[in-house]
């Protein structure tokens, strides 16, 4: 919807996603778009590098509630200092773009999509080192959309490794990785994070590893065995498209926003 359409409709909520410096004339845009006076929220993906710097944007206009995506930020001295109330509400997927595309051969045995920082590039050059064809050990940065869903449909795994500052955080990569029913390998914390969102029966499903041996062991079990893993995991996938959707997330905020009187139709 663009926003000389925005301007003929009502709503009964506005959510308004994190942004550089809080956008510090939001409040001329709910004017312009009829929304003054609308109850709004505030969601913000990822408060785990600079937190002070999200509770500035948070804080920058008046919210009636916050969607955290970061379980370890939801505490009373951290949103809750904003004396609103506040839902954990991470990234999920869109099923409609992140799916299996039976197209694409699922070539290499271990990819890596994002940043690369010294650690990660550390781990993926151990990876080559391990894998008998380095070759088959990919790693992507800066792709999204449809690349990164081709990418993603090429590895028999992603390997999925938080940053330390991610603690609490499930960012994009999982949700994006299942629902396109690659198998993830993850560190301890990663998976940690991710299972409490999964029902006891499918943390089997993914892989986990603590050590450099760990990982080790894990290459020298699987690059014998490729085509089990080229099947993918349909039941995981299928499960994250079915409970983890954007639209699930919409969902669960009107359910929060109902439950909290921030709206009441």
């Amino acid at each position: 919807m663009g926003v000389a359409e925005a301007t003929t409709q009502e709503f009964d909520l506005v959510v308004v996603t994190e942004m550089n410096d809080g956008y510090p004339g939001l409040e001329g845009v709910f004017d312009h778009l009829n929304l003054k006076g609308t109850p709004r929220l505030y969601w913000d993906f990822d408060v785990s590098y600079h937190p002070e710097r999200s509770y500035k944007r948070a804080s920058a206009i008046e919210y009636d509630g916050y969607l955290v995506g970061n379980r370890l930020f939801c505490g009373p001295d951290d949103f809750g200092r904003l004396k609103k109330p506040i839902l954990h509400l991470p990234y999920a997927c869109s099923p409609r773009i992140h799916k299996r595309k039976e197209e694409i051969t699922r070539h290499y045995l271990l990819g890596f999509i994002g940043s690369m920082t010294d650690e990660r590039k550390r781990v993926i050059e151990l990876a080559q080192k391990t894998l008998f064809n380095s070759a088959h050990i990919h790693h992507a940065e800066g792709i999204f959309g449809d690349a990164l869903v081709d990418t993603t449909n090429s590895y028999c795994a992603v390997l999925h490794r938080n940053q330390n500052a991610c603690r609490g955080l499930v960012p994009g990569r999982p949700w994006e990785t299942t629902a396109c029913g690659t198998t993830l390998l993850m560190d301890r914390v990663s998976y940690i994070d991710f299972v409490e969102f999964l029902p006891e029966h499918l943390h089997e499903d993914l892989f986990v590893y603590d050590t450099d041996d760990d990982l080790r062991e894990w290459i020298h079990k699987w690059q014998e065995k490729w085509a089990i893993l080229q099947l993918g995991n349909s039941g995981l996938m299928s499960y994250v498209h079915k409970n983890h959707s954007y639209k699930n997330r919409a969902e669960r905020i009107i359910e929060w926003v109902r439950e909290h009187s921030i709206i009441t139709a």
